[in-house]
């Protein structure tokens, strides 16, 4: 049944949650991430209830970035698609047990994590290789549906030839950035920049204290503001 879910999801995954795009107002966030909170309670209420149609919705909201996040730790789309199917699997079956006082998706971020950290040491131990960090990695990790409605909406927006060029300096500063920090550092900064969760639900899915998160954000922004300076 779950799996049913995860294939329906699949084939049709939403795109980035607006409330989380950078340079979003810190009040406006927190006021969609409140409201967000409350509509997963409902869902999860109905859930509990019976209704299998409301666990479609959370795996369509958060399969996406569970996905990516994944896709960090264990660098192979193919074993963080696997991850993330066996991540939902194994929420639903434990959602009766969720106590709720934290978000559904830091609970869910952080069996996604654990799980990937998990399969990961175990890959190491039967010595599988360790992979470097390639951007290449993640050209393949938007869905094909997705992939066309991004392509959709980029040509409904005329780019000019300097901003182009711009953008693509840009993009390629931003990976050079991400290439010289560790993978606990790419996590922090994608969690706060993109999933924009708090430092203490940053904390909550990596294990780590707050003190730390803070300190990986601090020391990730400052590669990454280096890497535009530069030049």
């Amino acid at each position: 049944m779950i799996v049913g879910i995860m294939k329906a999801a699949r084939a049709g995954v939403a795109g980035v949650d607006p409330s989380v795009i950078p340079g979003q107002s810190k009040a406006s966030h927190e006021v969609e991430a409140t409201s967000s909170a409350a509509q997963d309670r409902a869902l999860i209420a109905k859930v509990r209830a019976g209704n299998t149609d409301a666990y479609r919705v959370l795996v369509e909201k958060y399969q996406k970035r569970a996905y990516l996040l994944a896709l960090e730790i264990v660098r192979s789309p193919e074993d963080a698609e696997d991850l993330v199917q066996e991540s939902f699997v194994k929420a639903y079956l434990s959602l009766r047990d969720f106590k709720q006082d934290s978000a559904f998706y830091t609970w869910l971020y952080r069996i996604v994590h654990n799980m990937a950290i998990d399969y990961r040491r175990k890959m190491a131990r039967r010595g599988g290789a360790h992979v470097e960090f390639d951007e290449r990695m993640v050209q393949g990790a938007v869905p094909r549906n997705e992939e066309k409605a991004s392509t959709s909406v980029l040509e409904n927006r005329i780019e000019g030839p300097q901003e182009a060029l711009l953008r693509k300096e840009r993009e390629a500063r931003l990976r050079s950035a991400l290439k010289e920090i560790s993978e606990e550092h790419r996590i922090a900064i994608t969690l706060r920049e993109v999933d924009g969760l708090s430092y203490d639900e940053i904390a909550e899915v990596t294990g780590v204290a707050k003190g730390t998160v803070m300190s990986r954000l601090h020391y990730a922004r400052k590669k990454i503001q280096a890497a535009f300076e530069e030049g």
